[in-house]
């Protein structure tokens, strides 16, 4: 898959995998498969606080040029099949989601919690995401 990248994850499902996105875009799709089925997806979409190009590391150590500045995405959705909840796969997605927005130098994750609003709240909050009273999450990445 060209632009993807393919990841075997441990998990109690045979043959579970993710997929991953190249680089930033606009929109970026994860996906998870249990063998060819798709079972799950996370979907990003940017939200530039800032217009700017990502800056390259520093080789000087420097760390003000770590961050790009203001890229901030905004989680719009995480999405399991219905047979294929409660099996790690959501937190999968959304911990593959921070790592790579982490690896890109992104600041921040937004989004909302939907669905089963208390279950979720204390999903999100035991990953480190703050939430407000209207469900918004957020995530600042260091």
């Amino acid at each position: 898959m060209k632009g993807l990248q393919t990841l075997a994850v441990e998990s109690e499902l045979a043959d579970f995998r993710l997929t991953k996105p190249n680089g930033l875009a606009p929109r970026l799709f994860f996906k998870a498969y249990c063998g060819h089925q798709p079972v799950g997806m996370a979907q990003l979409s940017s939200r530039a606080v800032a217009r700017q190009k990502l800056p390259r590391k520093s080789t000087s150590g420097d760390s003000s040029e770590d961050k790009a500045p203001g890229i901030r995405y905004c989680l719009k959705l995480i999405e399991v099949s219905q047979n294929y909840r409660n099996k790690g796969i959501g937190s999968a997605l959304l911990n593959e989601v921070i790592a790579f927005c982490k690896d890109e130098r992104v600041n921040s994750l937004v989004g909302e919690a939907k669905g089963d609003t208390e279950q979720l709240r204390r999903w999100y909050k035991d990953r480190g995401f703050d939430l407000d009273d209207a469900d918004n999450i957020s995530l600042t990445l260091g």
